[in-house]
């Protein structure tokens, strides 16, 4: 081998080598976020009654992001001290509301109905089948 040959291959050494490290740093990366969230998730399950608990769960499957948002604020509310029992129905309704404030209440749906150029001719007649 010669002199060109051995440095490519110890350049090449180094930059797998390097690649590998840079895999193995967002291995243990992507190993902390999924502890921080299973800790998130056991947190919330700890501070919320069922029910209210499965209709959370709920929600996060149409609009994770609110989920997201009331999870921090029970957290919040539990690390801050105002949290004194546990969450029911009736005070995650009030959460949400909440939150859907501080986001601008963006969750009206508003249904525009055309109108159709409706005219008779168009119409089956089916009183008139034979």
């Amino acid at each position: 081998m010669d002199a060109n040959e051995e440095a490519s291959a110890v350049q090449n050494a180094a930059q797998m080598s390097s690649q590998q490290q840079q895999q193995q740093r967002q291995k243990e990366m992507q190993q902390q976020k999924e502890a921080m969230e299973e800790r998130r998730r056991v947190a919330v399950r700890s501070m919320m009654e069922p029910e209210a608990l499965e209709r959370l769960n709920r929600i996060g499957l149409v609009k994770p992001e609110k989920q997201r948002a009331v999870e921090s604020l029970i957290i919040q509310s539990a690390q801050s001290g105002r949290l004194q029992q546990r969450i029911d129905e009736g005070t995650l309704v009030e959460l949400l509301e909440h939150v859907e404030k501080q986001s601008g209440g963006a969750g009206n749906i508003k249904f525009a109905r055309r109108a159709f150029d409706d005219d008779d001719d168009s119409d089956i007649d089916l009183d008139n089948l034979e």
